[in-house]
């Protein structure tokens, strides 16, 4: 059985087709959805307004063109009511549209998370955390979940993935990919101005390593031949 006890906050930014239309639809059909509209406020004000505007424990987003199972939500609410201590959740995907692979998501570290974003957009959270991390930052256009999951997270807690592929994520083209590569190192710089705090122990076990793998080195003959 799908999980119905649910509501929809669409937020229009600014949209030139119908789409404002096609919700309309939907919300004179069930009151469970919410249509609001502002003007290309970008996406981390779109994210804050759909959660002002919500009434639920949980926040779950989903972008426009990217799909989830309908037993995603389900089973992330009973891993959620079931253990106080998990902050996010999130699942393994699958890539469809220009591409179609599988998309198995990185099991979830801090240290990872300071690193490279290692959790999906679509995720699960409880409201009373975003609340306290501040949201999603106005200032930021792309990887604002990634700074979310910064903020929610470094304070400790929990983090699940759940298995099974429960995420479709639309890929419109190989370029996206590079595209997102080359502003991973740009947003790393923005998160370490952000959090020096939480990158200090990091670089720290970081200097120790390389100064380990410098040690190997010296005292390693390579035989050729």
């Amino acid at each position: 059985m799908h999980y119905s006890n649910w509501e929809c906050i669409v937020v229009d930014d600014g949209s030139t087709d119908n789409s404002g239309k096609i919700i309309q639809e939907f919300v004179q059909k069930d009151d469970r959805f919410k249509y609001l509209y502002h003007t290309n406020c970008g996406i981390s004000i779109t994210k804050n307004t759909a959660v002002a505007n919500s009434n639920g424990k949980y926040i779950f987003p989903l972008d426009s063109d990217d799909l989830i199972s309908p037993l995603y939500i389900k089973e992330a609410v009973e891993i959620m009511e079931n253990n106080p201590n998990v902050k996010v959740i999130y699942a393994n995907g699958d890539f469809f549209g220009d591409k179609k692979s599988k998309w198995h998501m990185n099991d979830y570290t801090f240290n990872d998370l300071l690193i490279s974003n290692c959790i999906q957009n679509s995720a699960m959270y409880r409201r009373i955390d975003f609340d306290k991390s501040g949201g999603c930052d106005p200032g930021l256009t792309i990887n604002e979940d990634w700074d979310l999951w910064i903020n929610i997270l470094k304070s400790g807690g929990e983090v699940v993935k759940i298995k099974k592929v429960f995420f479709f994520y639309r890929e419109h083209n190989e370029s996206t990919i590079m595209k997102y590569h080359r502003q991973e190192s740009e947003m790393l710089k923005i998160f370490y101005q952000k959090n020096k705090d939480l990158y200090a122990d990091l670089l720290d076990n970081l200097i120790s390593l390389l100064f380990e793998l410098r040690k190997i080195k010296k005292n390693t003959t390579i035989y050729v031949g």
